[in-house]
């Protein structure tokens, strides 16, 4: 196995990790919560993808950054929510079970999506972007469906003290985060050079500006949904993107790279965003 690839199963692993965290304080009612509130769930959908989606062939078009820049963003803009999110979503004022609502949806609709739409947009490119539906099907179960079943199968065996362990669980997913984050990073680092000046970090910190501002106006009258929604329409599930590229473009080295710069400019991003939407009335 190369570095790079322990990199991302590290990556992986720290995304299983917080999934199964989260569902570990979650109720099984609250991945319901969407089908209870359908003028919510009509939001979410438009706002991450019909409009995010839009503005990134926009972005693609004006700003013109190199083919593997747009790959990832394309994929980026079908993928769900990461797992990771919600815990900053929370600290944004996120009401809980929309949030988990919202994770579990997204996971569902990107796995119906994804096959189609990409292909669609390949052909707007003059490009053609074979997907599997069974690979991106993997994939979510992986990272999302699975540990979320057995973060509710542990949170009935520990009981009172879930929470706790749960905790314990999302440090060790954000640690190795971190790890393999840096990681991919020192070693792709001779081609990241490739990727400043370009149009690159221009593009992906519009398309995630975007998502914030399109979360948040459609996000409803609810301060703490707007929040929410605008976090998950600017952060997609790194670890989709790259299980999709990696599987259908297995040469597209750029386009990993510029997930993972997604990824930074997104916690840095997102970081005043929270301060601010938590002093929102």
């Amino acid at each position: 196995m190369s570095m790079l690839m322990a990199m991302k199963l590290v990556i992986v692993v720290s995304v299983v990790l917080s999934a199964m965290a989260l569902a570990m304080r979650a109720r099984a009612t609250d991945m319901l919560y969407l089908v209870r509130h359908p003028g919510l769930a009509l939001r979410a959908i438009v706002s991450m993808y019909v409009v995010v989606p839009l503005v990134v062939l926009a972005i693609i078009w004006l700003v013109q950054p190199p083919p593997g820049v747009q790959l990832a963003l394309l994929v980026l803009s079908l993928s769900p929510v990461p797992p990771l999110l919600p815990k900053k979503q929370l600290k944004s004022g996120g009401e809980g079970a929309y949030i988990i609502a919202l994770l579990v949806s997204a996971a569902v609709i990107s796995l119906v999506l994804m096959p189609i739409a990409l292909p669609m947009l390949g052909v707007v490119f003059g490009r053609e972007f074979p997907v599997s539906t069974s690979g991106i099907a993997k994939t979510l179960a992986i990272t999302v469906l699975a540990p979320m079943l057995l973060g509710l199968v542990a949170q009935k065996l520990l009981g009172a003290h879930a929470e706790r362990a749960s905790h314990l669980v999302s440090r060790i997913g954000f640690l190795l985060l971190l790890a393999g984050g840096m990681g991919a990073l020192i070693i792709l680092g001779p081609k990241l050079w490739e990727l400043i000046g370009d149009g690159t970090l221009l593009a992906l910190a519009l398309v995630i500006v975007a998502g914030l501002v399109s979360g948040y106006l459609l996000g409803g009258p609810a301060r703490s949904i707007r929040a929410a929604l605008a976090l998950a329409s600017a952060t997609r599930h790194p670890g989709v993107a790259m299980g999709v590229i990696g599987s259908s473009f297995p040469d597209a080295k750029l386009a990993i790279i510029a997930v993972l710069m997604f990824v930074l400019l997104n916690v840095i991003l997102g970081i005043p965003f929270v301060k601010v939407s938590r002093r929102d009335p």
